[in-house]
This record gives structure tokens, C-alpha cells and sequence, in this order.
């Protein structure tokens, strides 16, 4: 085993200990409360969700963006077609006689 898996594996089971300090008082309550509801009280599963949320959200944001691109030129894309029908009925001259043949 080379000493990149050994530590790849060591990372993914290794614990640490932190504070925060400086912390708002709402924040801390907020982050207690949501661990209380989502995680039991698990203050570490709590911050992974967190995280994990805020990687979601920033990848929806990117798709969302690309969405509105896409739309944006389907739009253009619809009116060029409409142009082009209603010009075609433009040229077709109507008459009371142009049916019969």
C-alpha cells in the first residue's frame, strides 16, 4: 500500500476536535436547532449536511443559469421561425379568384 492510500484511508476515519469562536448567537441557535431536528444532535453529521447542501445549491445555480441561456435562445430562435411563416403568408396574395383553377 503506497502512502497516498494509507493516507486517503486514514483521512476518511480520522476525527478532530474544533471551537468557534466569535460565533453570533442566532447562528448558534439556528445550527443547534437544525441539528436537533436533522441529525439527532450530531453536531459533525450536521455541518457535513450543511456543506453538502451548499454544494448543491451552487451546482442548481449553475444549471439554472445554463437553463436561462437555453431559453433565452429558444426564444430567439421561436421568433425567427414566426418571422418566417409570417412572411411567407405576406407574399401569398389572396384574390377572389386565386382558389379557382
Amino acid at each position: 500500500m503506497t502512502d497516498d492510500e494509507i493516507k486517503k484511508r486514514v483521512e476518511g476515519i480520522a476525527t478532530i476536535n474544533f471551537s468557534i469562536s466569535k460565533c453570533p448567537v442566532k447562528v448558534y441557535e439556528d445550527f443547534v436547532q437544525f441539528c436537533k431536528e436533522e441529525t439527532g444532535d450530531n453536531y459533525a453529521f450536521g455541518l457535513k449536511m450543511a456543506c453538502e447542501a451548499l454544494k448543491g445549491n451552487a451546482k442548481d445555480a449553475v444549471l439554472f443559469q445554463q437553463y436561462l441561456e437555453l431559453k433565452e435562445r429558444v426564444d430567439i430562435l421561436e421568433e425567427k421561425l414566426n418571422e418566417g411563416k409570417v412572411e411567407s403568408q405576406a407574399k401569398k396574395t389572396k384574390t377572389f379568384g386565386s382558389g379557382k383553377k
